[in-house]
């Protein structure tokens, strides 16, 4: 029989899929932050990259576009998975069917969710269509412009369409048995629902809360498919911006992409403490040091 794993070094063990990703990514955001300090061929070191993000307002407005996105879709996540999961939590049946489609709905590729919302939400869409047939709109391009529009309302629903059920998820897993047993405790004691919810779920559900919704951010702010098919062309979001740069004929321009996916990384790297310092400050305040 052969030995198994130490006990100290089970841990290494599990976490090894994990740190090799971290390494990876580490390892990226070097080379872009190297690439990002040289000139189009990889020479030199100097600061042109940064000072033409700090100058070109056009990348100061696709900063804040993909900032503006990524709250408003976390934020919009956050509170639809709240009301379901506060529908749900008590009836078994209901909440297994929730699980099911939440994990169904996380299976469809962003890419091919970003299609079907513009084939709805298009001015030639299934939305558009029964709205005109419906006699709300004189014409299918009477339409709002969710797609391509300045409100980027199409890559809000998208995201909140793929990131609710993760949350969902997240929170459901968190409001284990010993969580059902404590609310059923402060009924009995004679808590109305608000004051089992302020007193008892809030506080055991909110590190699931808080690192659900800083990981969807930092996904949604850094996310390529969604914005490049439903987003505008002016402003682009921030990975939309840096791929076009990167892309661009002009070497010149290469730097410019690199310090953008820099300054992705850096916004992800910020999310990732934050999430981390959170929950163990919210851990603490429940359960003591």
């Amino acid at each position: 029989m052969r030995p198994g794993v130490p006990p100290r070094y089970r841990g290494l063990v599990l976490l090894a899929p994990a740190l090799t990703v971290v390494a990876f990514a580490a390892a990226a955001l070097l080379v872009a932050a190297r690439g990002s300090l040289a000139d189009g061929l990889g020479r030199g070191w100097r600061l042109t990259a940064y000072r033409a993000l700090a100058d070109d307002p056009a990348l100061t407005e696709s900063l804040l576009l993909s900032l503006r996105i990524a709250a408003t879709s976390t934020a919009a996540s956050a509170a639809l998975a709240l009301l379901v999961v506060g529908a749900v939590t008590t009836r078994r049946g209901v909440r297994a069917r929730v699980e099911t489609a939440a994990r169904a709905t996380l299976a469809v590729p962003h890419l091919l969710a970003a299609a079907a919302f513009a084939l709805l939400l298009t001015g030639s869409g299934l939305a558009s269509r029964l709205t005109h047939a419906a006699g709300w709109t004189n014409s299918p391009s009477d339409f709002p412009a969710f797609v391509a529009g300045p409100s980027s309302a199409a890559i809000v629903l998208t995201y909140m369409w793929k990131e609710a059920p993760f949350i969902i998820l997240m929170l459901l897993a968190a409001h284990t048995p010993a969580v059902r047993d404590l609310e059923t405790a402060a009924r009995t004691l004679g808590a109305d629902r608000w004051r089992q919810v302020r007193h008892v779920t809030w506080p055991l559900l909110a590190p699931a809360l808080v690192e659900s919704c800083l990981l969807v951010f930092a996904f949604t702010f850094a996310a390529y498919e969604v914005p490049a098919l439903l987003g505008a062309t002016s402003p682009r979001a921030l990975p939309v911006e840096a791929v076009g740069l990167y892309r661009s004929v002009e070497l010149d321009d290469r730097p410019t992409a690199l310090a953008l996916a820099v300054v992705i990384g850096a916004v992800i790297a910020l999310a990732a403490v934050a999430a981390a310092v959170i929950s163990r400050r919210l851990l603490h305040a429940r359960t003591g040091p």
